[in-house]
């Protein structure tokens, strides 16, 4: 089975706590399927982006907060801060606005 995340977005480490993710266009089919006319970056996918750019599998969501979507070829900064040992408050920014709040353990 094909990883649902392949092509769908690029990152690059800014620092020590922020990642810049960069999504693809509308034609993804993650935004086909999410949704056609109308295409959004999947709440889950957000979580799991953070996972894979830090190599780390998830064991408990604590806390979720999604504010504003995030549409195809966004640009975001995933501000990320370790709590306690392995559990992480990521703030998810875009245009300097926050979009996502998670609170997570891996």
């Amino acid at each position: 089975m094909q990883k649902l995340t392949k092509d769908f977005y690029s990152s690059k480490k800014l620092d020590e706590q922020r990642w810049e993710v960069t999504f693809s266009d509308a034609t993804h089919p993650v935004f086909k399927a999410h949704f056609e006319g109308n295409p959004l970056v999947p709440a889950f996918l957000q979580i799991d982006i953070f996972g894979e750019i830090m190599a780390k599998e998830l064991r408990k969501i604590e806390r979720c907060k999604f504010k504003l979507p995030i549409l195809p070829n966004d640009s975001v900064i995933y501000k990320i801060v370790k709590v306690v040992e392995n559990n992480y408050k990521i703030k998810i920014y875009k245009d300097e606005q926050e979009v996502s709040e998670l609170r997570v353990v891996y």
